[in-house]
């Protein structure tokens, strides 16, 4: 009998038992974090028992299998793009809790700090192993087979991305409407000549951009960075003063 490519259950079993691992695991640790009826006996059991031969199970069969064909038809670092995406999300809501545990009451405030905790331990555990597989992976190729202005090349741009993101931020999308607006003119009151603050908010800022024209007509900038759906953020600054 031929052996065809055609869909099978395969995909969808192991999407299972991911699922399956990822919501056993989190009812234990939402139990010990609780403190209500803990077992941390079965806690073992069941990283020794399922997820230690999972993980064993994916790197003899599974993982030199998908390496033949990200060799092929991939990209060898889709994987880490993706804790990108996972370390941005986290650093989202640790801002958002934040904020919000600085103008929370006495009362909101232990809820507040169990969840930055939780999330910094969450960001750390993908951090660490992140910037360990870059350590002993990726550098070393690097190191190997680079010609050493190549590497100055890529290390000046990642600094050169450092000078791009350390612009101020200030992400509304977390205050109360009505507070909004006040926050950002002081934001920009607040700025030297030629200086700049991105704004980062839920919606096209349109309004605010026509109140700007109003109240300060020729001494500001307003350029558009990401135009939505979810996210909308504006560059805006204090023009700097032409030379007479």
């Amino acid at each position: 009998m031929e052996d065809t490519m055609e869909h099978t259950n395969v995909a969808e079993a192991i999407h299972s038992h991911h699922q399956e691992i990822l919501d056993t695991f989190a009812g234990y640790v939402n139990a010990i974090v609780a403190g209500t009826q803990a077992d941390p006996t079965g806690l073992v059991t069941f990283l020794k028992g399922d997820l230690l031969p999972h993980a064993q199970g994916e790197e003899a069969h599974l993982y030199p299998a998908i390496d033949h064909l990200v060799k092929k038809h991939g990209s060898a670092t889709a994987t880490m793009v993706i804790d990108h995406e996972y370390i941005t999300r986290y650093i989202e809501e640790i801002e958002r809790v934040v904020r919000t545990l600085s103008a929370a009451n006495a009362e909101e405030k232990p809820a507040l700090q169990a969840t930055l905790q939780r999330l910094c331990l969450q960001l750390e555990a993908v951090l660490v192993p992140h910037l360990d597989k870059e350590e002993r992976v990726y550098i070393p190729l690097l190191e190997k087979y680079m010609l050493a202005s190549e590497q100055e090349r890529i290390l000046n741009g990642m600094h050169d991305a450092y000078d791009e993101t350390s612009e101020l931020q200030l992400d509304v999308r977390v205050i109360a409407p009505r507070e909004r607006h006040e926050l950002i003119f002081d934001t920009y009151a607040a700025l030297g000549t030629g200086e700049t603050f991105v704004l980062v908010n839920d919606h096209d800022p349109k309004p605010l951009y026509y109140q700007f024209s109003a109240e300060h007509p020729g001494e500001f900038t307003w350029d558009y960075l990401e135009k939505g759906p979810a996210t909308w953020r504006v560059k805006i600054g204090r023009r700097e003063t032409p030379s007479l």
